[in-house]
């Protein structure tokens, strides 16, 4: 046991992670007297409280598809730890490797006391963090999400593309993870797999597809800019 933190991610808002699942792993542990974390939202946190990921990083970590959560780690220039995918195992199989069996069941008062924890979370519908995470593993810094964004999420700087501002980014839209060539760009908040960050091929686009997106989308920035343009013009 020693003095490990486990982080929990509830994913409160999207609820990829089942809430009976997150209860039981969670009490389970705190009976056996390992230190626990709620964390309602990880995707938010990396978002909007940065500087608490450093301490996070520290402890083990049970969240999503390990690929996003390292990818959301470095991108805070931070090294990944322990790693734990809570989204896709078993509560049996997230228990084992602490010796504990999800049928011994937790104590009473750690469980009731953890469910109401885990129902005072906040949830934000509709504004839960929905953006974009690059694996810089796999990114070859093309720039075409940068090209295809029509919300100015990306940046390009040093040659090297970020997500900069991923406040701006229209809930539920992953198509620039679609036409990336290299399937470097991860929404952790996305059903499917690999855009979630998975390793299955849940769903596929051709090259072909890609390209007609791409061409599409540069045409309509391209009607933007036009629009603008003219809007100037006229204000003058």
């Amino acid at each position: 046991m020693g003095s490990e933190i486990i982080n929990l991610c509830c994913c409160n808002s999207r609820a990829f992670v089942e809430k009976n699942k997150v209860l039981a792993v969670a009490s389970s542990l705190r009976s056996k007297g390992y230190r626990l974390n709620l964390v309602d939202d990880l995707c938010r946190m990396v978002a909007d409280e940065p500087e608490k990921m450093k301490e996070i990083a520290q402890g083990t970590i049970m969240a999503c598809h390990p690929r996003a959560v390292i990818s959301h780690l470095n991108q805070l220039g931070i090294d990944a730890g322990k790693i734990i995918d809570i989204r896709n195992n078993k509560a049996e199989d997230i228990l084992a490797p602490y010796n504990i069996s999800d049928k011994e069941g937790a104590i009473s008062e750690v469980h009731e006391k953890t469910r109401s924890e885990l129902e005072a979370l906040p949830v934000f519908e509709g504004s839960d963090a929905w953006y974009p995470v690059i694996d810089k593993r796999l990114c070859t810094n093309c720039g075409k999400c940068h090209d295809f964004c029509l919300f100015g999420v990306y940046t390009v700087e040093d040659q090297q593309v970020l997500v900069s501002q991923p406040h701006l980014c229209k809930n539920n839209c992953p198509a620039c993870a679609r036409m990336c060539p290299t399937r470097a760009i991860i929404f952790p908040k996305y059903e499917k797999s690999p855009i979630n960050g998975g390793t299955e091929m849940e769903e596929e686009f051709t090259e072909e597809d890609k390209e007609a997106m791409y061409q599409k989308r540069l045409q309509y920035r391209l009607q933007q800019n036009r629009n603008r343009f003219s809007m100037l013009k006229k204000d003058q």
